[in-house]
């Protein structure tokens, strides 16, 4: 018996659910909100009228629709409406509409019905740019005010700008917004003109780089008797101010002995590999020029170590010698080829930066101060290098 209710009450409740689901699916096939469809029949028609060129028709148009518009229903987006008001000539509608749009009249177009999809926007900005010369001038024609004047030409600039559009740049339009905000200090179109027209990123004055280095080191006088030369791989980390650079680098380089050298009451013998090492902190000045090749002098401190490899460290000698390390003095010259931009793929500081790669061929000249007639001598080296340098990018207002 309570097998049997317990079916029953289930099968009650599923085909419940089932009538509900038919139900809800038949309102919603026979849903039709007139105000969407007023709202879409009413932009094809102004689009129509566009493309004829019947300005009064689609003031007339345009009207209609801003009657029917409310906090649910968008008739025209934001970019939409000024055209619209620009190419109609209602200019005291078009500065009322941009001073009165705000945070909450934002928050209010998130959740409003937007418009159905169509090509509006496109008629609309081709409309105006056909007609640029005339809209241009009635503006100067019909408003007196000359802020309002003025700003209306510059924000009329604005809305056309678009790379299918090269007669106004990012440039002419920074000009413009300079322009004005020169000639109407204080304006109530002031922050405007900085948040949307003027669009002016500074590069900062400090800048980071890296760099992968490699290439020839070869030294004198005594120490070439007994270390000569030797190949170097290493890294650099570049700080640059302005046109200053302070390079910190670390030069491994890989060598081998040239005769027996006495050291620490034991010998380090002939033709076994030696590690030179050149820790440098030094500072460079970047010559100012426009060229991709840059030179930049520089000088520092540092140090000259040598010491046996750590594959010899079974050698009975090895613990012994230790390094042979002193004090150095570093000068010598940067040349930089700038090999092209990193567009942000490779982001040194952040995605906000302006970077390039370079080429760096780098000569040094190592002053040891060992103190001792047998370790008389200092280095050259040169070495080439692949690196990144970067400088962060921000917007001024």
């Amino acid at each position: 018996m309570r097998k049997g209710i317990l079916i029953f009450s289930l099968l009650f409740f599923v085909l419940m659910g089932y009538s509900q689901s038919n139900e809800v699916k038949k309102e919603i096939l026979n849903y039709n909100d007139s105000n969407v469809e007023f709202i879409t029949n009413g932009r094809k028609f102004l689009i129509s009228k566009l493309i004829d060129g019947d300005k009064a028709k689609v003031r007339e148009i345009k009207n209609t629709l801003l009657l029917n518009e409310n906090d649910k229903y968008l008739v025209f987006y934001p970019y939409e409406i000024r055209l619209l008001l620009y190419l109609t000539g209602d200019y005291d509608e078009l500065l009322y509409t941009i001073n009165s749009f705000d945070a909450q009249k934002t928050e209010q177009l998130k959740l409003a019905i937007k418009p159905v999809q169509d090509n509006l926007l496109d008629n609309l900005l081709s409309a105006i740019r056909k007609n640029r010369s005339v809209i241009e001038s009635k503006i100067n024609r019909d408003v007196s005010n000359a802020e309002n004047r003025d700003f209306l030409m510059m924000n009329l600039h604005y809305f056309m700008a678009g790379k299918d559009y090269p007669d106004i740049t990012l440039e002419t339009l920074n000009t413009d917004a300079d322009n004005f905000l020169a000639k109407h200090p204080g304006s109530k179109y002031d922050a405007y003109t900085r948040k949307y027209i003027r669009y002016k990123m500074v590069t900062s004055k400090w800048g980071y780089g890296f760099e992968m280095f490699s290439g020839y080191g070869i030294c004198t006088d005594r120490l070439y008797d007994r270390f000569r030369d030797n190949i170097p791989l290493g890294v650099a980390f570049d700080i640059g101010y302005k046109n200053l650079t302070l390079y910190l680098r670390d030069y491994i380089g890989i060598g081998r002995t040239y005769q027996d050298i006495p050291v620490n009451g034991t010998v380090w013998p002939n033709n076994t590999k030696a590690n030179t090492m050149v820790p440098e902190i030094s500072l460079g000045y970047r010559i100012p020029t426009k060229s991709r090749i840059q030179f930049a002098p520089f000088a520092g401190i540092g140090a000259l170590d040598f010491s046996p490899t750590e594959s010899q460290n079974t050698e009975s000698y090895y613990n012994k010698v230790g390094e042979i390390d002193t004090f150095a003095y570093t000068v010598g010259l940067n040349l930089d080829v700038r090999l092209g931009k990193t567009n942000g793929t490779v982001p040194l500081i952040s995605y906000n930066e302006k970077g390039y790669w370079y080429l760096r061929i780098r000569y040094s000249y190592v002053m040891p101060q060992f103190g001792t007639t047998a370790f008389e001598g200092n280095m050259h080296y040169l070495t080439v290098g692949l690196g990144v340098f970067a400088r962060r990018e921000k917007r001024v207002y």
